[in-house]
């Protein structure tokens, strides 16, 4: 496991909040000296035996494999086996199993897993399965071919994973005193980005969009029918949040609230409310 300084992972220490996202790529990554460049290869060589498998598996997360079924069509690896290499990488804090929240019994055989870790997100996304191409090319070139075209998916996953954490600190910043429960939830039929299920009695029911908005109603339909389409056990009621890169304007008479990435974590006092 990484160490950690504070709360903070120590490899956050070489990324500057003053330079562009490519600068620090381009920096810590694409150049085979940089300080990230393999870090994460030579961690895992001293924790972990096997590493062709564990890297397989971690790639497979990392590119959005998510059930045993996808993992092992990726990496060759046979379903059954792959509980002992997952159980390792999730001792070690680098994946989790997650489960779809919806205030009913947890259905094992729903499990899904996810790369946790930052760090080896990215580097298993985009700097192991490149291999040496990264280095052939200078940092310019290797940004603009193998990174930046696959960037705002990969920012769009992250950007779900910040709306969930950001939901938190919206309770605290409401004031919420009751208990709950922050999550996702997903079926054969409906797949459901943000899920808060508060003990007052009311459910909160997000979708998180990184990209352009094109069309706002439809935006807004589409999140209905999520909200529609949550189990809902126990007769909550179910609000609405849209989570969003930059604003829109939602109407009133739609009581969804919306979020923006400003409103969530930059220095604003903006409402969080559409109106």
């Amino acid at each position: 496991m990484y160490f950690v300084c504070g709360g903070i992972p120590y490899y956050l220490r070489f990324f500057s909040p003053s330079q562009s996202v490519e600068t620090n790529i381009r920096t810590n990554f694409l150049n085979e000296f940089s300080a990230l460049a393999r870090e994460p290869e030579f961690l895992l060589r001293e924790e972990l035996k096997e590493l062709k498998k564990y890297f397989g598996i971690l790639t497979a997360l990392a590119s959005g494999a998510v059930s045993n079924r996808q993992i092992a069509q990726v990496t060759g690896i046979e379903e059954k086996s792959l509980f002992y290499y997952q159980n390792t990488l999730i001792e070690l804090g680098y994946i989790a199993r997650h489960y779809p929240l919806s205030g009913k019994k947890v259905n094992k055989r729903q499990v899904r897993y996810k790369l946790d870790d930052p760090l080896l997100r990215f580097w298993f996304r985009f700097i192991y399965p490149n291999g040496s191409a990264i280095y052939q090319m200078d940092e310019k070139n290797a940004f603009v071919n193998l990174i930046r075209p696959q960037l705002d998916s990969y920012f769009g996953q992250c950007f779900e994973n910040l709306c969930k954490e950001a939901l938190a600190r919206i309770y605290l910043r409401e004031g919420l005193t009751c208990s709950y429960e922050i999550g996702e939830y997903w079926d054969k039929n409906v797949q459901i980005d943000v899920v808060g299920i508060r003990q007052d009695g009311v459910v909160d029911i997000g979708e998180c969009k990184w990209g352009k908005v094109v069309s706002t109603p439809k935006l807004i339909q589409e999140l209905r029918a999520k909200m529609a389409a949550f189990p809902n056990p126990e007769n909550y009621t179910i609000h609405g949040l849209l989570f969003l890169r930059s604003h829109v304007q939602i109407p009133d008479e739609s009581r969804i609230r919306l979020w923006t990435l400003e409103q969530l974590y930059g220095d604003c006092n903006c409402s969080a409310y559409s109106s």
